[in-house]
């Protein structure tokens, strides 16, 4: 049993880009909207929106991404098994990134219906914004 959430697929494309370790984070990434980076022994990683994606680098462009649209806790069990689990059954690969309030969900652009429909099926219900 998944806790039903209320989801929202965002319109953006976004891309994901790999630079070295110890590269400088962009301005324009630390101040854009929807912009995450991370920072390993290995690589610097920014998921950004497509237009704000740096040049010249190792970058993977077509990336989606459903917002849950309600504020979470922390605490809260079950939340991300709740949408992975209907994902994985319908075989699409994807990438997550929790905030304090919520959940992304990335998935590549050509699994966009089938995320929705995996999702819906499991309970979820999506919302438009207008």
């Amino acid at each position: 049993m998944y806790k039903k959430l209320k989801l929202h697929l965002i319109e953006e494309k976004f891309a994901l880009s790999k630079l070295p370790q110890f590269s400088e984070v962009p301005l324009t990434v630390t101040k854009g909207d929807m912009c995450f980076f991370f920072r390993t022994e290995n690589e610097l990683t920014l998921l950004t929106p497509e237009f704000m994606a740096p040049n010249n680098v190792q970058q993977e462009i077509g990336w989606r991404c459903i917002r849950v649209e309600e504020e979470l806790k922390l605490t809260e069990p079950g939340i991300v098994s709740s949408l992975t689990a209907p994902l994985a059954v319908a075989n699409i690969p994807i990438l997550l990134v929790t905030t304090f309030d919520t959940v992304y969900t990335f998935f590549r652009e050509e699994h966009v219906v089938q995320a929705i429909q995996a999702l819906q099926n499991a309970g979820h219900e999506f919302r438009h914004k207008g």
